[in-house]
Order: structure tokens, then C-alpha cells, then sequence
């Protein structure tokens, strides 16, 4: 298999990830701290109402059970030793260099400027490095669209961007892509654990294509045509949504949430993009079975009590697998039947 950058050279190299790991590691870990393998994530991408919490080899099975609800499966203990966010034989050892003289000036000069000031009472951010920042996160979305199936760019676009991260050392800012990228910060106060309420994923249904890597959330568009002002569970204020969407290559300006409406964002886009479709389909999987046994409907009544016996009094619906649905609709059936 070629490597998907060069096409050139054998695709060798193991391990690559595809979200910059300095970034988003805080976000994994159980402590907010840049430890690797210590902590659990899931993905926001898919489809499916069911999130299957995946956590790195090195989580306490205190913190794993306090967070599942129970024991780890087997399964996911195996499943435990593959690292997050990232992939085996895509790339080519030589490429791999290409990327890391992509991240390296962003977290050395960008980053510290947000992670090491208080932003609490700041609106923006604006950087004249737009090389830095811009290359920074097309390679972001481009390794995206290269590693996940389901977050797809157009071949065209695709192959701008590759070309730029191919041809990163001789390009200055005037030669990037000018494609309109968004990004917001998200301001974190207190101690390193608060990153872990941070999120990591992608979208897979949308225009724009969004990425959430811990505290950065892009946006990119593939022309200046696709631009138009998605919500997005209130990540977008339409009075300066334009304001952001950086197309020229001068300067680049982010938005930055402070952190009460960075919690009030996560908090909306669990809720919309996971529990209203978990509770949607607990609930149908419960009506068939109750069809099934009793030949008829429950009452709302009875589907309520069912929810309620489902989160077992935390209100996390986000805790089971399919599995563990199933088993646990069987089971408040029984009881009912006892």
C-alpha cells in the first residue's frame, strides 16, 4: 500500500495520529493531564444512538467502572490496546516528517497563546501566522478525511490540500488554499481535569465539516459557496458568524468561548446529537419487546418507568452498549413478570 501523502513511498509507518495528539491527549486522559493512554473517549460521529466508551490501556478500573456503570467487557479490554485517533500503514516514515514540521511551529508558537492566558473576558483571537495556523488544521481535516470513512471532502478539495501539506517547506501564506475555515476556542478554567469534559470526533452529516479536538473546533467549508450559518447546538452566534470564517490568507482569527458557554455548548451537543437519539431508540427497542411478550403497546407510562430504570437514577443514558440495552430491557421485563 503507497502512502496516501507522497503515493511515492511504501506506507510503513505505524501509529500516526491523524488529530494531533498534543492537542487533544488532555482531553483523553482521566486527569486532564498529558500522560498518554490514561483515560476513555467516545466518537461523536456516528450515526448509531449507542456509545461505546473506548479508554487506553493504562485507565484505572476504578475510574472505568465508576464510569461504565460496570466491569469492562473482554471486548473492550482488547479494544483498549489500539491507540486513539490514530492508524497504522497509511503513511510512510518520510511523511510522517512532513507532518510534524506542520505541528510543531503551532504548538510551539500558536498554542501557548491560548492554553497559557486567561481568555475568560476575550471574544477573538487574531494571529498573523496564518501559514502556521492554516496548514495547522487542513492537515487536521485532510488526515480526518484520509483515516474516517464516514467524514468525506470532495477528491478535488482533497487533493489541494495534499498537494499543500506535500509541498508545506516552500509554500509562504499567499500560496495556501483558500479554503473558508472556522475555529472556536474553547476557553478552560481550573485545573487540568476540566479538559476531560471536553469532546474529540467529527461530524458526518453536515456542511461544513466539523471537527471537535478538545478545545478547537473547526469548521471548514470547501468554497465560499458552501458558507452558510449552521447553528450547530449554539456554536455559532449569526450577528459575527462572517467574521470568523477566515478566507483570505492575512490573518487568521478564531472565536473564543469563555468557559461557562464552552460547558453550555458541550452540554447541547451531548444532548442533541446523543441522548435525544439514545432515548428515541431505547424506546422503540423496548415497545418491540414488550410487543413481542405482552402482544401489545405499552403505555407511556410504562415506557417512562423503563427510561428511568435504564439510567438507574444518574440520567446517563450514554453508559450501555447495544448489548447492554437489550439485556437490560430482558431484564426489566422479567421483573415486571416475576
Amino acid at each position: 500500500m503507497l502512502c496516501a501523502l507522497c503515493q511515492i513511498n511504501e506506507a510503513n509507518k505505524k501509529n500516526t495520529h491523524y488529530l494531533t495528539d498534543s492537542i487533544i491527549r488532555s482531553c483523553l486522559n482521566e486527569d486532564g493531564s498529558n500522560v498518554r493512554e490514561k483515560g476513555f473517549y467516545f466518537n461523536i460521529s456516528s450515526k448509531t444512538p449507542y456509545v461505546n466508551f473506548n479508554f487506553q490501556r493504562g485507565t484505572s478500573i476504578h475510574h472505568l467502572e465508576q464510569t461504565l456503570g460496570r466491569v469492562p467487557t473482554d471486548e473492550e479490554i482488547e479494544k483498549a490496546k489500539q491507540i486513539p485517533f490514530s492508524v497504522d500503514y497509511v503513511f510512510c516514515s518520510e511523511c510522517e516528517e512532513i507532518f510534524t514540521s506542520i505541528e510543531n511551529p503551532f504548538i510551539v508558537k500558536i498554542l501557548p497563546i491560548f492554553r497559557e492566558n486567561d481568555h475568560e473576558e476575550t471574544e477573538d483571537i487574531a494571529s498573523d501566522e496564518v501559514k502556521i495556523v492554516k496548514m495547522f488544521y487542513y492537515l487536521q481535516v485532510w488526515r480526518t478525511a484520509i483515516c474516517e470513512e464516514t467524514f468525506t471532502i470532495d477528491s478535488l478539495v482533497m487533493e489541494d490540500l495534499r498537494l499543500a501539506i506535500l509541498n508545506y517547506a516552500q509554500m509562504t501564506a499567499d500560496d495556501l488554499p483558500k479554503f473558508p475555515i472556522h475555529v472556536t476556542y474553547l476557553n478552560v478554567t481550573g485545573e487540568e481535569i476540566n479538559y476531560t469534559s471536553n469532546l474529540v470526533g467529527s461530524t458526518n452529516d453536515r456542511n461544513p465539516n466539523i471537527i471537535v479536538m478538545n478545545d478547537f473546533v473547526i469548521q471548514f467549508f470547501e468554497n465560499e459557496q458552501s458558507i452558510k450559518k449552521l447553528d450547530f447546538h449554539g456554536l455559532n452566534d449569526y450577528d459575527d458568524y462572517l467574521q470568523f470564517i477566515n478566507i483570505s490568507n492575512s490573518n487568521f482569527k478564531f472565536k473564543v468561548f469563555d468557559n461557562t458557554k464552552r460547558l453550555e455548548f458541550l452540554s447541547r451537543l451531548q444532548e442533541k446529537e446523543k441522548v435525544q437519539k439514545a432515548v428515541f431508540a431505547f424506546s422503540q427497542i423496548f415497545v418491540q419487546e414488550w410487543i413481542s411478550t405482552f402482544r401489545g403497546l405499552p403505555t407511556q407510562y410504562i415506557i417512562q418507568s423503563y427510561l428511568r430504570y435504564l439510567s438507574d437514577g444518574t440520567d446517563n443514558l450514554l453508559q450501555y452498549s447495544e448489548v447492554t440495552v437489550k439485556a437490560k430491557t430482558k431484564e426489566f421485563i422479567g421483573n415486571l413478570l416475576k
